[in-house]
């Protein structure tokens, strides 16, 4: 990982924490805020792969399930 990418983290997390703190939420330790951060990170990145799917799929650049599995299962040479 770069630099630069370990303190847009950083800040990422610290602003995070800071607001938790601020607003008076309960955490027993960093290590607690540290999970809660990624608990919330993944979830909002989750969020956005939903909705980028779902826009892909509203302009017609969606595939249906079984041809992509296909496309997949053929890329790694396994045989349907």
């Amino acid at each position: 990982m770069s630099t630069q990418s370990i303190q847009t983290e950083l800040r990422e997390f610290v602003q995070f924490a800071s607001q938790r703190v601020t607003r008076g939420e309960e955490c027993s330790s960093l290590e607690e805020l540290v999970q809660q951060w990624r608990s919330d990170s993944e979830y909002t990145a989750a969020v956005a792969d939903v909705r980028h799917g779902t826009e892909a799929d509203a302009v017609g650049q969606a595939k249906p399930v079984d041809e992509a599995f296909a496309e997949i299962r053929n890329d790694l040479g396994m045989t349907p």
